[in-house]
């Protein structure tokens, strides 16, 4: 019988998830669930490369769980133990974070983009999209802030 796809494996996982009701608000997951699921075992003993293949088998069927409840409203965060569905009330914590690793990623691209020399430098009004970018983030930040208040 053929080993199952990558994709296959990962929409696997989500299913089983699903079936068990741990894709719930406040659900919480255990990584040994997650390698049972997976069919992942770990080795007494083994090179690093190894468990590092491991890790990136685990984290990537993660990604795709979590990429499918965000788009449901749910945010799937890692813990010591394994996983959990947050809250609806502590999403905002994580859009908080996204939003504050796209300003990081916005600036580094600014600085780059301003000084790299300008032979090297593309005319295709690269600063100007990076700073629309920045500003509508902060206008979109106004009214949640201002709704707050």
């Amino acid at each position: 019988m053929d080993k199952p796809s990558k994709r296959d494996a990962h929409r696997g996982l989500l299913e089983v998830l699903t079936d068990r009701g741990l894709t719930e608000y406040g659900s919480v997951i255990e990584a040994s669930m997650v390698h049972e699921a997976l069919g992942i075992e770990h080795p007494q003993v083994a090179p690093k490369a190894v468990y590092d293949r491991l890790a990136m088998q685990e984290l990537a069927a993660i990604d795709y769980c979590r990429g499918v409840l965000i788009s449901h409203g749910k945010y799937l965060q890692g813990t010591a133990t394994g996983y959990r569905v947050l809250l609806p009330s502590e999403n905002k914590g994580q859009v908080d974070a996204y939003m504050g690793s796209a300003d990081r990623k916005l600036s580094r691209a600014l600085k780059l983009s301003r000084n790299t020399p300008g032979d090297a430098a593309s005319h295709d009004q690269t600063e100007a999209r990076i700073v629309m970018k920045q500003s509508f983030r902060r206008s979109y930040e106004k009214p949640a802030t201002q709704a707050q208040t």
